[in-house]
This record gives C-alpha cells, sequence and structure tokens, in this order.
C-alpha cells in the first residue's frame, strides 16, 4: 500500500509538471488531456485519477504555487519583528520567489499572459478572486494595527494600503516578467519595498 502511494504521488507530480510544460508552450484553450498525457507518458486514465477534468488540473496549478508563496508570508512573519520590517520581508521575499522558483514564474506566466477568459475556469477565477479579497482583509487588519500603535499614516484607509501593497508587489513582478533581462526583481525588489514603505509609514 505504502508503495502504491508513493507511485501515486510521483505520478500526480508528473502531470502536474506536464501540464505546466503543455499550458505554458500551448497556451490553456489549444491544449488537451491528450497532450499532457504524452508529456507526462500516462494514460488519460491515470491523469483523471487525480484530476476531474482539465480546469481541475489548471487550478491545482494555481493553487499550489498561491501555497508556495503562502509559506513565504507565513515564514517571514513567523520571525517576528516591528511590523514594517515584516511588511519589507514578505514584499522581498515574495518578489525573490517568483525570481528563483522556475515552476512559481511559469504558472505566473500563465496567469498573467497565456490563459483567456475560458468558461471552464470561472468557478477557478471567482475562488482566486475570494481567496484575493480574504488577503486584503488579512493585510488591512495588520495596517490597521500599525495606525493604531503610531507606526502607519492615520489619513489613508487600511484597505486602501493593502490593496496599493499587494498592487505594487503585483505590478513590480508582472513588469519584470513582461521583461526579466531588463532589470533584476529580486534586487530591485529592496528599493521598491522601501518606497512602498516610506509612503506607508507616519
Amino acid at each position: 500500500m505504502k508503495r502504491t502511494k508513493e507511485e501515486a504521488a510521483v505520478t500526480r507530480a508528473a502531470v502536474l509538471k506536464a501540464a505546466l510544460s503543455v499550458f505554458s508552450s500551448k497556451g490553456y484553450d489549444a491544449s488537451t488531456l491528450e497532450d499532457v498525457s504524452a508529456a507526462a507518458r500516462v494514460t488519460r486514465g491515470a491523469i483523471y485519477w487525480h484530476f476531474k477534468s482539465k480546469a481541475d488540473l489548471y487550478n491545482t496549478l494555481i493553487e499550489e504555487v498561491a501555497a508556495r508563496g503562502n509559506m513565504v508570508v507565513q515564514s517571514a512573519v513567523a520571525e517576528g519583528g516591528a511590523l514594517l520590517e515584516i511588511l519589507r520581508r514578505i514584499f522581498v521575499r515574495q518578489c525573490a520567489l517568483i525570481e528563483d522558483d522556475r515552476e512559481a514564474r511559469a504558472i505566473m506566466e500563465l496567469v498573467l499572459f497565456k490563459t483567456g477568459l475560458h468558461p471552464d475556469l470561472k468557478a477557478g477565477r471567482k475562488k482566486q478572486i475570494d481567496e484575493g479579497n480574504a488577503l486584503v482583509a488579512g493585510i488591512a487588519d495588520a495596517m490597521r494595527m500599525g495606525v493604531s500603535q503610531g507606526i502607519l499614516r492615520d489619513n489613508i484607509d487600511p484597505t486602501d494600503m493593502a490593496r496599493a501593497f499587494l498592487a505594487f508587489e503585483n505590478g513590480a513582478i508582472q513588469q519584470w516578467l513582461a521583461s526579466p533581462k531588463s532589470f533584476s526583481l529580486k534586487t530591485s525588489a529592496e528599493s521598491f519595498a522601501d518606497i512602498l514603505i516610506a509612503g506607508l509609514r507616519k
């Protein structure tokens, strides 16, 4: 039984890796599960054992890179320190993740540049939006605490601060993905974070 579970895990990982490669090269719309099964060297039945559909496979890819980002945030928070130090750490490390982790980068490129508004992905997009709203709410709570402690400006709505934080981070990442040779995201992230925090600091 243990060996069977291990084999299943290996197959699942192979399918996800193949799906990322296929989706990245052909785009979501043009890709088929036959393409993925051929790239992974497994049967379509093996894919359906782990994933309900092409959309489920795609959404799982997105969820897994989101999980990596969440781990970065949790680690940055767990290290402790002042609020502004934690915010800076999160910003810098999230940017470094995209530059250092090839799969995370490929998935971000897939979402931003290679996936249209396909009807099959509607439920997945709604989940992403809901999770994004929850993330904004969580960051806003941290910003609100910073305001109450006299660390952050009290003339800006904490939710606007949270949205600005994410917009600044996502914008920097998107610019780098569009032209990765023009600058180092990981290196510039420190300056970007300082500029952002300077605008938030009281």
